[in-house]
């Protein structure tokens, strides 16, 4: 089940960075039917605290409220799909997707910078990086 539940997670993260990449925007009803189907399948794992869940999702909530702060500049979906990986794999977890997603997007816009391919007022989509921060947090550790 566990195994399961980590290839909906990513096909779902997959969907969700594909969305993000071409249309920078995320479909509310995938956010929505993902969230469900995903918090279902966690769930019967039963390998996490409710703390370390609740925890795991006050992370998602922080970016959502830095999102407000800074009017946008950071999607709520972004903060919406951290409420939902929060719930499903803790908070360690959660901290960690969010660290090697960050990281990863910081070194992609600094390769756009220095190639010019990108400038300071840019953006990027930043679920694909979630995707392949959580790929790599399945297969490298």
């Amino acid at each position: 089940m566990k195994v399961l539940s980590e290839i909906l997670m990513g096909l779902w993260l997959l969907l969700c960075g594909w969305q993000d990449f071409k249309e920078k925007k995320i479909s509310a009803a995938i956010l929505a039917a993902g969230g469900v189907v995903l918090a279902v399948f966690f769930a019967v794992t039963g390998e996490l605290s409710v703390p370390s869940r609740l925890l795991g999702f006050v992370i998602g909530l922080l970016v959502l409220l830095l999102s407000k702060l800074i009017r946008g500049q950071i999607g709520l979906g972004d903060g919406i799909i951290l409420c939902i990986t929060g719930l499903c794999l803790g908070f360690r977890d959660n901290l960690n997707l969010l660290f090697y997603s960050l990281t990863l997007a910081a070194v992609v816009s600094l390769v756009l910078l220095v190639l010019k391919r990108a400038g300071k007022k840019d953006t990027i989509p930043f679920i694909p990086f979630v995707f392949l921060s959580y790929l790599g947090g399945l297969f490298l550790l």
